[in-house]
């Protein structure tokens, strides 16, 4: 009865949003919710899982062990063959884990399901049983990326990021429910996987005109109820606002929230990462404009971070760019960010300018004022971090905020921070097999 109190404590606020709803519009219970939560709670296992874009390994790993386990995956019976994997997620149980994987002339994109029988730490062996093989599209999608051009010496349009065919991205999960999304970033599909029912979710997929274009995750609050996703492309200068409904799965636009204005905004927001209910932060990687920018714009914003009130639908920029690699600010395109207690971490990499994969950041400030935060310092290659450091890519925090881990696809490391020390405790890289590191998802986290 404690518990069901404390959860129902909450409704006044979660109903006092700008458009009016019910949490439990969705016929959900309260109580059914938080034994769900409290189920997971006590079953978590200490793993984060990513994959290799090089080699098309899997990595396992523990991060209270300082463990790592790498599969070869070819080697599972119904595994679907030779195909480049793009990203993974865990159950909290780890008993569950997924794959994405691009598409490619003879095979579709797919997602994966493999169940985790055993591992054995101390021999470096797992055994992975594949449970299902799930097509998102059909073999030679190609993919409905916009045309986009340099314009000029600040900001580059790097190959990498025009892909030929369908990638699969930012697996998140949606609080007490049973759904998993992804979302195609070179179209404008949304997918939904139905655990439970280990299908695609009858409202998959979803596509929403001028909303789903080129996003990056949708990234769910505690509660589930609001949904926030990002733009990532060059000129998408927005972050958009959802209503969930956690037993359909279904999402409905609510609002476009501009980083910006029409005069000068930023662009290309990788993540999306929630404070509470109704804040939430986002962070940019556009340096200045493209092909793609409008005549009448007067300026594209550099690297930045900026607040989001989602019940007012609005964004204001908190942190804006830096020059110096010592400087108060966002030296580098921000590829995601992470909000630990009071401070903010920011993933800086080097991927979109003219000088692709030269150095790699993690900037740290204090945020324990929203609009007003603090520099406190930036881990650096070669100093902290491992010499041959570069492309600090994606954040993935341990569900108790301990450990946050910083991985690096370009040069192969992934770095382990205790952030009550802001100190690096752990570095995994190439002599521990890894090549190209990417898709981290931690058991128990929702992205």
């Amino acid at each position: 009865m404690r518990k069901l109190s404390l959860v129902l404590i909450a409704l006044p606020i979660l109903t006092g949003l700008s458009f009016s709803y019910d949490i439990r519009a969705d016929n959900s219970s309260p109580s059914d919710a938080y034994e769900h939560r409290s189920r997971s709670d006590r079953q978590l296992k200490p793993l984060i899982t990513a994959i290799d874009y090089h080699t098309r390994m899997i990595y396992i790993f523990n991060y209270k062990k300082d463990a790592l386990v790498t599969v070869n995956p070819i080697t599972l019976d119904g595994w679907p063959g030779d195909i480049p994997l793009q990203h993974t997620v865990v159950s909290a149980d780890g008993k569950t884990l997924y794959v994405t994987s691009d598409n490619t002339a003879s095979h579709p994109a797919y997602l994966i399901t493999l169940e985790i029988e055993r591992i054995n730490w101390k021999r470096g062996t797992a055994r992975l049983e594949v449970e299902k093989v799930a097509a998102f599209d059909e073999p030679d999608t190609p993919a409905e990326l916009p045309f986009v051009e340099a314009t000029n010496s600040a900001q580059a349009v790097p190959g990498w990021l025009l892909a030929g065919g369908t990638q699969i991205h930012g697996p998140t999960t949606l609080p007490f429910s049973n759904y998993l999304y992804f979302t195609s970033w070179t179209n404008d599909k949304i997918r939904v996987w139905d655990r439970e029912a280990e299908k695609f979710a009858q409202v998959d997929p979803i596509q929403i005109a001028g909303y789903t274009e080129q996003t990056h995750g949708i990234v769910f609050n505690k509660s589930g109820t609001l949904g926030l996703g990002s733009g990532y492309f060059f000129d998408n200068n927005v972050i958009d606002l959802y209503k969930t409904n956690r037993r359909t799965g279904q999402l409905k636009a609510k609002k476009k929230i501009k980083l910006g204005d029409d005069d000068a905004y930023a662009a290309f927001s990788h993540y999306v990462y929630w404070l509470d209910e109704r804040y939430a932060v986002t962070a940019t990687m556009q340096f200045d404009k493209t092909s793609l920018t409008p005549a009448s714009t007067t300026s594209v914003i550099p690297p930045g971070c900026w607040l989001i009130d989602a019940w007012e639908g609005t964004a204001t920029q908190i942190i804006s760019a830096t020059d110096e690699v010592d400087g108060a600010g966002i030296f580098r395109s921000a590829s995601d960010l992470a909000v630990i207690g009071n401070k903010i971490y920011f993933a800086e990499e080097d991927t979109i300018d003219y000088g692709f994969g030269e150095d790699g950041y993690v900037s740290v400030f204090d945020i324990s004022d929203n609009y007003r935060p603090q520099f406190l310092k930036r881990f650096k290659p070669g100093d902290e971090f491992p010499a041959g450091f570069a492309v600090a890519h994606s954040l993935t925090p341990t569900p108790d905020n301990r450990y946050l881990f910083v991985a690096s696809w370009l040069s192969g490391y992934v770095v382990k921070i205790d952030t009550q020390t802001d100190t690096v405790v752990k570095i995994f890289g190439p002599e521990d097999g890894l090549v190209m590191p990417h898709g981290f998802y931690g058991a128990g986290n929702i992205r």
